[in-house]
């Protein structure tokens, strides 16, 4: 955004943060379940001062960064031009979900949990957000295979995100298995939209070796259907935790 925009926007922002259950512009927005992309923007940085108490941090990097995520869910053919977009390892298509891949600190995992409590009251964009290391420790409380039964269906909304995937240990629930991987493999016969997030796995952060290095982590049926599941979304710049 230009310097007079982002102005403007704290200014709006400032005003309406004590009231934003009152502000009529988000129960229009849930009446037409529908966004424009100014509206989309003020209500993420609302939603990111409400959790996390601050304002978004509005540099060159977190909006190159965040531009490809917002055009995808504004189904905006802008997204197909997006420098973030690794169109050239997958195909750009709104049917896919995301993949993003990314260094430590660059806001994924942040940012993705304000989409969820942005979207909840929108049912074609609502999804529901878990860590793969929390599905491995919910998956070792089944106790019954009614459990396991309940689990698996759990994970079967019609879109759900899964953060940090690759750094899960296996699951122990009498034997181990490789339950993100069950979990995706499950999502992708049966046709369902599913997002995610990995750090690189190289210092020289290689998107191409993450993705191999996926591969062999999840198996090669897995790194397949990578390609036909996810756009490839890449967050790049330095850690905003220094």
């Amino acid at each position: 955004m230009r310097a007079n925009e982002v102005q403007k926007t704290s200014l709006i922002l400032n005003r309406i943060s004590n009231d934003f259950n009152n502000y009529k512009a988000f129960d229009n927005m849930k009446k037409s379940n529908d966004f424009t992309k100014k509206e989309l923007w003020l209500y993420f940085l609302i939603t990111f001062n409400e959790m996390y108490g601050k304002e978004f941090n509005q540099d060159d990097q977190a909006i190159q960064n965040l531009a490809v995520v917002f055009f995808y869910f504004l189904g905006d053919n802008r997204f197909d031009n997006c420098e973030n977009l690794r169109a050239d390892i997958s195909y750009p298509s709104f049917k896919k979900g995301l993949l993003i891949i990314g260094g430590y600190g660059l806001g994924k995992t942040d940012y993705l949990r304000v989409f969820e409590k942005m979207f909840m009251s929108y049912p074609h964009l609502r999804f529901k957000f878990y860590t793969s290391k929390g599905l491995v420790r919910q998956y070792e409380k089944c106790q019954t295979s009614m459990d396991k039964e309940s689990f698996f269906k759990d994970t079967e909304r019609s879109l759900m995100f899964i953060d940090d995937i690759s750094s899960e240990r296996l699951a122990s629930n009498y034997g181990h298995v490789d339950i993100v991987e069950e979990v995706i493999l499950n999502r992708y016969d049966k046709k369902l939209r599913t997002f995610a997030s990995c750090n690189y796995t190289t210092s020289d952060n290689c998107v191409e070796q993450t993705l191999h290095d996926l591969g062999l982590r999840y198996g090669g049926r897995m790194y397949d259907r990578f390609h036909e599941m996810f756009n490839i979304i890449e967050f790049k710049g330095t850690s905003y935790r220094r």
